[in-house]
Protein backbone atom coordinates (compact mmCIF):
# COMPACT_ATOMS: atom_id res chain seq x y z
CA UNK A 1 0.00 0.00 0.00
CA UNK A 2 1.36 3.42 -1.00
CA UNK A 3 1.20 6.13 1.64
CA UNK A 4 3.13 8.81 -0.29
CA UNK A 5 2.65 9.39 -4.02
CA UNK A 6 4.57 12.15 -5.78
CA UNK A 7 3.94 13.09 -9.41
CA UNK A 8 6.07 15.46 -11.53
CA UNK A 9 6.87 17.70 -8.56
CA UNK A 10 8.78 20.88 -9.43
CA UNK A 11 10.05 23.92 -7.56
CA UNK A 12 11.29 27.11 -9.16
CA UNK A 13 13.17 29.91 -7.40
CA UNK A 14 13.27 33.04 -9.53
CA UNK A 15 14.24 31.72 -12.99
CA UNK A 16 15.85 28.49 -11.81
CA UNK A 17 14.23 25.09 -11.23
CA UNK A 18 15.76 23.43 -8.17
CA UNK A 19 13.44 20.41 -8.42
CA UNK A 20 12.79 19.55 -12.06
CA UNK A 21 10.00 17.01 -11.96
CA UNK A 22 10.27 14.12 -9.50
CA UNK A 23 7.90 11.16 -9.44
CA UNK A 24 8.07 8.40 -6.82
CA UNK A 25 6.06 6.63 -4.16
CA UNK A 26 6.66 5.39 -0.62
CA UNK A 27 5.02 2.26 0.78
CA UNK A 28 3.30 2.19 4.14
CA UNK A 29 5.62 1.09 6.96
CA UNK A 30 8.86 1.22 5.01
CA UNK A 31 12.02 3.15 5.78
CA UNK A 32 12.63 5.23 2.67
CA UNK A 33 16.08 6.76 2.22
CA UNK A 34 16.18 10.02 0.26
CA UNK A 35 19.71 10.97 -0.78
CA UNK A 36 21.50 13.62 -2.77
CA UNK A 37 24.57 15.79 -2.75
CA UNK A 38 24.24 19.37 -1.51
CA UNK A 39 22.23 21.33 -4.05
CA UNK A 40 20.62 18.24 -5.60
CA UNK A 41 17.13 19.32 -4.50
CA UNK A 42 16.39 16.77 -1.78
CA UNK A 43 15.81 19.32 1.02
CA UNK A 44 13.56 21.38 -1.24
CA UNK A 45 11.56 18.23 -2.09
CA UNK A 46 11.24 17.36 1.59
CA UNK A 47 10.17 20.92 2.40
CA UNK A 48 7.39 20.68 -0.18
CA UNK A 49 6.14 17.36 1.19
CA UNK A 50 6.04 18.74 4.74
CA UNK A 51 4.29 21.98 3.78
CA UNK A 52 7.17 24.36 4.49
CA UNK A 53 7.13 25.59 0.88
CA UNK A 54 4.61 25.21 -1.93
CA UNK A 55 5.31 23.38 -5.20
CA UNK A 56 5.58 25.35 -8.43
CA UNK A 57 4.14 22.46 -10.43
CA UNK A 58 3.13 18.85 -9.89
CA UNK A 59 1.28 17.18 -7.04
CA UNK A 60 1.58 14.72 -4.17
CA UNK A 61 -0.61 12.83 -1.73
CA UNK A 62 0.22 11.67 1.80
CA UNK A 63 -2.18 9.34 3.56
CA UNK A 64 -4.76 9.97 0.85
CA UNK A 65 -4.64 13.76 1.32
CA UNK A 66 -3.50 15.91 -1.60
CA UNK A 67 -1.07 18.82 -1.48
CA UNK A 68 -4.15 21.04 -1.77
CA UNK A 69 -5.06 19.76 1.72
CA UNK A 70 -1.69 20.53 3.32
CA UNK A 71 -3.23 21.49 6.68
CA UNK A 72 -4.74 18.01 6.93
CA UNK A 73 -1.43 16.43 5.86
CA UNK A 74 0.34 18.24 8.69
CA UNK A 75 -1.96 16.48 11.16
CA UNK A 76 -0.80 13.02 10.05
CA UNK A 77 2.94 13.62 9.75
CA UNK A 78 5.80 14.29 12.15
CA UNK A 79 8.93 16.20 11.24
CA UNK A 80 12.40 16.31 12.73
CA UNK A 81 14.41 18.96 10.83
CA UNK A 82 18.19 18.83 10.73
CA UNK A 83 18.37 22.06 12.74
CA UNK A 84 15.62 21.31 15.27
CA UNK A 85 14.54 24.05 17.68
CA UNK A 86 14.85 23.31 21.38
CA UNK A 87 13.80 25.46 24.32
CA UNK A 88 16.73 25.04 26.68
CA UNK A 89 14.97 26.40 29.77
CA UNK A 90 12.23 23.78 29.51
CA UNK A 91 12.48 20.24 30.81
CA UNK A 92 11.97 17.40 28.33
CA UNK A 93 8.42 16.78 29.53
CA UNK A 94 7.59 20.51 29.36
CA UNK A 95 9.06 20.57 25.86
CA UNK A 96 6.69 17.81 24.70
CA UNK A 97 3.72 19.42 26.44
CA UNK A 98 4.43 22.66 24.55
CA UNK A 99 4.69 20.96 21.14
CA UNK A 100 1.66 18.74 21.74
CA UNK A 101 -0.37 21.92 22.33
CA UNK A 102 1.06 23.44 19.14
CA UNK A 103 -0.15 20.36 17.25
CA UNK A 104 -3.51 20.60 19.07
CA UNK A 105 -3.07 17.14 20.52
CA UNK A 106 -4.78 16.10 23.75
CA UNK A 107 -2.16 13.95 25.43
CA UNK A 108 -1.84 12.75 28.99
CA UNK A 109 1.38 13.24 30.87
CA UNK A 110 1.69 9.44 31.07
CA UNK A 111 1.60 9.28 27.25
CA UNK A 112 4.39 11.84 26.99
CA UNK A 113 6.48 9.98 29.55
CA UNK A 114 5.96 6.79 27.53
CA UNK A 115 7.30 8.54 24.41
CA UNK A 116 10.38 9.75 26.28
CA UNK A 117 10.97 6.23 27.54
CA UNK A 118 10.60 4.87 24.02
CA UNK A 119 13.34 7.14 22.66
CA UNK A 120 15.68 6.31 25.53
CA UNK A 121 15.20 9.37 27.73
CA UNK A 122 13.64 7.67 30.74
CA UNK A 123 15.07 9.23 33.91
CA UNK A 124 15.84 12.51 32.15
CA UNK A 125 12.27 13.83 31.93
CA UNK A 126 12.75 16.62 34.48
CA UNK A 127 16.18 17.75 33.31
CA UNK A 128 16.36 20.99 31.35
CA UNK A 129 17.02 20.50 27.66
CA UNK A 130 19.99 22.88 27.91
CA UNK A 131 21.80 20.24 29.98
CA UNK A 132 21.22 17.50 27.39
CA UNK A 133 24.04 16.04 25.32
CA UNK A 134 23.87 16.34 21.53
CA UNK A 135 22.65 12.74 21.25
CA UNK A 136 19.94 13.28 23.85
CA UNK A 137 18.69 16.31 21.91
CA UNK A 138 18.45 14.17 18.79
CA UNK A 139 16.33 11.67 20.72
CA UNK A 140 14.12 14.49 21.98
CA UNK A 141 13.74 15.68 18.38
CA UNK A 142 12.46 12.24 17.40
CA UNK A 143 10.14 12.20 20.44
CA UNK A 144 8.74 15.52 19.27
CA UNK A 145 8.28 14.16 15.72
CA UNK A 146 6.29 11.08 16.85
CA UNK A 147 3.85 12.98 19.05
CA UNK A 148 0.33 11.78 18.25
CA UNK A 149 1.52 8.65 16.43
CA UNK A 150 1.82 10.19 12.93
CA UNK A 151 1.44 8.00 9.86
CA UNK A 152 4.65 9.36 8.29
CA UNK A 153 7.73 10.65 10.11
CA UNK A 154 10.22 12.84 8.21
CA UNK A 155 13.72 12.66 9.71
CA UNK A 156 16.38 14.99 8.35
CA UNK A 157 19.90 13.81 9.26
CA UNK A 158 18.82 12.12 12.53
CA UNK A 159 22.32 10.82 13.35
CA UNK A 160 24.54 13.61 12.02
CA UNK A 161 27.27 14.59 14.49
CA UNK A 162 26.65 11.63 16.80
CA UNK A 163 29.23 9.23 18.17
CA UNK A 164 28.95 5.64 16.81
CA UNK A 165 27.15 4.25 19.88
CA UNK A 166 24.51 7.01 19.89
CA UNK A 167 24.05 6.66 16.11
CA UNK A 168 23.35 2.93 16.46
CA UNK A 169 20.79 3.65 19.19
CA UNK A 170 18.97 6.09 16.88
CA UNK A 171 19.10 3.60 13.98
CA UNK A 172 17.56 0.91 16.19
CA UNK A 173 14.85 3.34 17.27
CA UNK A 174 14.04 4.15 13.63
CA UNK A 175 13.70 0.45 12.84
CA UNK A 176 11.40 -0.03 15.84
CA UNK A 177 9.17 2.83 14.66
CA UNK A 178 8.93 1.19 11.24
CA UNK A 179 7.98 -2.12 12.85
CA UNK A 180 5.22 -0.21 14.65
CA UNK A 181 3.75 0.62 11.19
CA UNK A 182 5.09 4.17 10.99
CA UNK A 183 6.51 5.15 7.61
CA UNK A 184 9.95 6.75 7.87
CA UNK A 185 11.15 9.24 5.25
CA UNK A 186 14.86 9.61 5.98
CA UNK A 187 17.58 11.89 4.65
CA UNK A 188 21.17 11.25 5.66
CA UNK A 189 24.74 11.76 4.50
CA UNK A 190 25.68 8.53 6.29
CA UNK A 191 25.52 6.10 3.37
CA UNK A 192 26.44 3.08 5.48
CA UNK A 193 23.51 3.87 7.76
CA UNK A 194 21.09 4.22 4.84
CA UNK A 195 22.29 0.95 3.29
CA UNK A 196 21.83 -0.83 6.61
CA UNK A 197 18.34 0.29 7.63
CA UNK A 198 16.44 1.51 4.55
CA UNK A 199 14.02 -0.71 2.62
CA UNK A 200 14.26 1.44 -0.52
CA UNK A 201 16.43 4.35 -1.55
CA UNK A 202 16.07 7.26 -3.96
CA UNK A 203 19.06 9.30 -5.15
CA UNK A 204 18.58 12.84 -6.44
CA UNK A 205 20.96 14.51 -8.87
CA UNK A 206 20.52 17.98 -10.37
CA UNK A 207 16.85 18.23 -9.44
CA UNK A 208 15.73 14.79 -10.65
CA UNK A 209 15.71 11.26 -9.22
CA UNK A 210 18.45 9.35 -11.01
CA UNK A 211 18.14 6.03 -9.16
CA UNK A 212 15.48 4.39 -7.00
CA UNK A 213 14.93 0.91 -5.57
CA UNK A 214 16.03 -1.54 -2.91
CA UNK A 215 19.76 -2.15 -2.43
CA UNK A 216 19.54 -5.35 -4.48
CA UNK A 217 17.72 -3.52 -7.28
CA UNK A 218 20.26 -0.68 -7.24
CA UNK A 219 23.13 -3.18 -7.30
CA UNK A 220 21.60 -4.99 -10.27
CA UNK A 221 21.36 -1.71 -12.19
CA UNK A 222 24.84 -0.56 -11.19
CA UNK A 223 27.03 -3.64 -11.08
CA UNK A 224 27.92 -4.82 -14.55
CA UNK A 225 30.23 -7.56 -13.26
CA UNK A 226 30.60 -9.54 -10.04
CA UNK A 227 33.90 -9.16 -8.24
CA UNK A 228 35.29 -12.29 -6.62
CA UNK A 229 38.38 -12.29 -4.42
CA UNK A 230 40.06 -15.69 -4.05
CA UNK A 231 42.96 -16.40 -1.71
CA UNK A 232 45.44 -18.98 -3.06
CA UNK A 233 49.01 -20.09 -2.45
CA UNK A 234 51.49 -17.43 -3.51
CA UNK A 235 53.35 -19.85 -5.76
CA UNK A 236 50.12 -20.53 -7.69
CA UNK A 237 49.47 -16.87 -8.54
CA UNK A 238 51.50 -17.04 -11.79
CA UNK A 239 48.82 -19.35 -13.26
CA UNK A 240 46.31 -16.50 -13.25
CA UNK A 241 48.07 -14.77 -16.12
CA UNK A 242 47.23 -17.69 -18.42
CA UNK A 243 43.75 -18.30 -17.01
CA UNK A 244 41.83 -15.59 -18.81
CA UNK A 245 42.12 -17.20 -22.26
CA UNK A 246 40.41 -20.33 -20.93
CA UNK A 247 37.63 -18.42 -19.17
CA UNK A 248 36.64 -15.75 -21.69
CA UNK A 249 33.04 -16.98 -21.83
CA UNK A 250 32.26 -15.91 -18.28
CA UNK A 251 35.21 -13.92 -16.85
CA UNK A 252 35.76 -10.35 -18.03
CA UNK A 253 39.07 -9.75 -16.26
CA UNK A 254 41.51 -11.31 -13.79
CA UNK A 255 44.03 -9.46 -11.68
CA UNK A 256 46.63 -10.77 -9.24
CA UNK A 257 47.85 -9.09 -6.06
CA UNK A 258 49.92 -10.92 -3.47
CA UNK A 259 48.03 -14.14 -2.70
CA UNK A 260 44.73 -12.99 -4.15
CA UNK A 261 43.02 -13.44 -7.50
CA UNK A 262 40.48 -10.73 -8.29
CA UNK A 263 38.10 -12.13 -10.88
CA UNK A 264 35.30 -10.20 -12.59
CA UNK A 265 32.43 -12.43 -13.70
CA UNK A 266 29.41 -11.60 -15.81
CA UNK A 267 26.96 -13.70 -13.78
CA UNK A 268 26.75 -15.04 -10.24
CA UNK A 269 25.81 -18.44 -11.69
CA UNK A 270 29.31 -18.71 -13.20
CA UNK A 271 31.09 -18.74 -9.83
CA UNK A 272 30.98 -22.57 -9.52
CA UNK A 273 32.51 -22.88 -13.00
CA UNK A 274 35.44 -20.72 -11.95
CA UNK A 275 36.00 -22.65 -8.71
CA UNK A 276 35.82 -25.94 -10.62
CA UNK A 277 38.39 -24.70 -13.12
CA UNK A 278 40.81 -23.63 -10.37
CA UNK A 279 40.47 -27.03 -8.71
CA UNK A 280 41.15 -28.76 -12.03
CA UNK A 281 44.41 -26.82 -12.20
CA UNK A 282 45.35 -28.14 -8.73
CA UNK A 283 45.19 -24.65 -7.23
CA UNK A 284 44.49 -24.69 -3.50
CA UNK A 285 41.73 -22.27 -2.50
CA UNK A 286 41.80 -20.84 1.03
CA UNK A 287 39.09 -18.19 0.85
CA UNK A 288 36.41 -16.97 -1.56
CA UNK A 289 34.55 -13.69 -1.16
CA UNK A 290 31.94 -12.09 -3.37
CA UNK A 291 32.31 -8.32 -3.16
CA UNK A 292 29.04 -6.52 -3.83
CA UNK A 293 28.71 -2.87 -4.72
CA UNK A 294 28.04 -0.67 -1.69
CA UNK A 295 25.64 2.27 -1.60
CA UNK A 296 28.73 4.48 -1.64
CA UNK A 297 29.81 2.86 -4.94
CA UNK A 298 26.34 3.41 -6.38
CA UNK A 299 26.00 6.97 -5.04
CA UNK A 300 29.33 8.04 -6.54
CA UNK A 301 28.80 5.79 -9.58
CA UNK A 302 31.98 3.79 -9.06
CA UNK A 303 32.21 0.95 -11.55
CA UNK A 304 34.04 -2.37 -11.64
CA UNK A 305 36.62 -0.82 -13.96
CA UNK A 306 37.46 1.66 -11.22
CA UNK A 307 38.17 -1.24 -8.88
CA UNK A 308 40.40 -2.89 -11.50
CA UNK A 309 42.38 0.32 -11.91
CA UNK A 310 42.86 0.48 -8.12
CA UNK A 311 44.29 -3.04 -8.11
CA UNK A 312 46.65 -2.24 -10.98
CA UNK A 313 48.01 0.77 -9.12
Amino acid sequence: MKIIEVYNLKKKFKDHYVVKGVTFDVKKGEIFGFLGKNGAGKTTTMNMLTGIILPTEGSFTIGGKTNQEIDQIKRIIGVMPDAANYYYDLTAIEHLVFFSKLKKLKMKKSDLLAILERVGLKGHEKKKVGSYSFGMKKKLGIAQAILGKPQVVFLDEPTSGLDPESAVEIQQLIQELSQDHMTIFLTSHNLIEVERICDRIAIMENGIISKIGSMEELRALHQRTIRLSIKIKKEDSFIAHSMKNNLVDYVSDIQVKDQYLYCYLYKEADIPKLIHYLSSQNIDIYEVKTEKATLEDIFFDRTSSDAIDMIKT
